[in-house]
């Protein structure tokens, strides 16, 4: 799809007739010969399960018969929903991963949790919009209730202690999702957001010319404002202000070189520029 100037409501419309999400069959790891088909919401987990068999036993049990793994499937039986999932073998670069995605918020016995993993699990979704993003919310919760140790969302780099990812309901409100789901890092020149593709949507760009504690401020009601057009409010950007300052913005198909596929945005970016 083609990202044409705002107002965002007419985007979203085109995409909502497009977003009947399903769940699909895919196949994680492999390389991604077009970043339009980077449609999957990847979340890793590692924890000390000695054997898989004895995982499946205590997902069955813990989940009261609710949550099973067949086939390479994770399947939630009474919301007649289906994930895939991937179980490997210990990961020894695992925890550097996620202290830098913690930024080195973890605890040391946390941290303790992760070097000592045995087994790593890579489930996956379709994403694309709100509901699909947050249907993945309670699977994962049951699979660290099942001895998870953490949590990382792979499409924007970002890591969660049990107790974090617990805090967030299927019922998140739109501004909560946000806080908890998108990261935001910098380069040379700019402050930018990482994840809106899990939405649909593109992430945002400001220049580091803005003062830093201002710079997220402005990215994060921008994506606020976006994500509200996007579920059909009546509210239309003509222009974006904020405290009195005016900003103009531009699409951009692409923007930044991740080395992850997961992490890049095949939505674009959109550049604000302070007037």
């Amino acid at each position: 799809m083609q990202y044409q100037p705002l107002p965002f409501i007419q985007v979203a419309a085109e995409r909502l007739e497009e977003g009947q999400w399903f769940v699909c069959i895919v196949r994680l790891g492999e390389e991604e010969g077009n970043l339009q088909m980077n449609d999957k919401l990847v979340l890793c987990i590692p924890g000390q399960w000695k054997e898989e068999d004895k995982l499946i036993r205590k997902l069955t049990r813990k989940s009261s018969g609710e949550y099973s793994l067949t086939g390479g499937l994770l399947l939630d039986t009474k919301r007649n929903r289906a994930f895939e999932i991937r179980i490997e073998e210990q990961d020894p670069r695992l925890a550097e991963a996620f202290y830098l995605s913690s930024k080195g918020d973890f605890s040391d016995k946390t941290m303790q949790k992760v070097e000592k993993h045995t087994k790593v699990i890579y489930l996956s979704g379709y994403m694309g919009s709100v509901e699909a993003v947050q249907r993945m919310i309670a699977p994962v919760q049951m699979l660290l209730a099942c001895g998870g140790v953490a949590v990382k969302i792979e499409n924007c780099d970002k890591a969660f202690t049990p107790e974090e990812w617990n805090m967030i309901g299927e019922e998140a409100r739109l501004d909560q999702l946000l806080n908890t789901m998108i990261s935001y890092m910098q380069d040379e020149h700019y402050f930018y957001s990482c994840g809106m593709q899990m939405f649909g949507l593109p992430d945002v760009a400001l220049s580091k010319e803005t003062d830093p504690d201002a710079s997220l401020q402005v990215m994060s009601q921008f994506l606020y404002l976006m994500m509200n057009a996007r579920e059909g409010t009546k509210d239309k950007l003509n222009e974006f202000k904020l405290y009195g300052t005016t900003y103009q913005y531009h699409h951009q198909e692409s923007f930044f070189q991740e080395e992850s596929s997961h992490i890049t945005n095949p939505y674009g970016i959109y550049v604000l520029t302070e007037m």
